[in-house]
């Protein structure tokens, strides 16, 4: 089974890199079940990966470029052997949505 191999390997990597993992599973009708990712470290980086897109090595996923609305996804695309960077270059560049990031100061 893709999905758990690939599942514990994303998991795993980002636990390397991040302190605070927050995961959750999730379904709605829109995306069907899907995986919720929290990480907290000065800020907060919410991102969800489909279940049947963790099938494959390439995924789909999105993150919220402001945690606390809902509807401010941003789409990208990764591997499982990237996707840690990806997240990094989120935060650590701080690309989200401007009034998340002023709300922060």
């Amino acid at each position: 089974m893709e999905f758990k191999s690939n599942f514990n390997r994303l998991h795993y990597l980002l636990t390397e890199r991040f302190d605070n993992i927050i995961v959750e599973e999730k379904s709605n009708p829109q995306l069907g079940n899907y995986i919720e990712l929290t990480i907290k470290e000065n800020l907060e980086c919410k991102f969800i990966v489909r279940k049947k897109d963790l099938e494959n090595n390439q995924f789909n996923w999105s993150y919220l470029a402001n945690p606390l609305n809902e509807k401010s996804g941003v789409d990208r695309t990764s591997t499982i052997e990237t996707i840690t960077k990806d997240v990094d270059d989120i935060i650590t560049n701080k690309r989200f949505d401007s009034d998340y990031i002023n709300n922060l100061k």
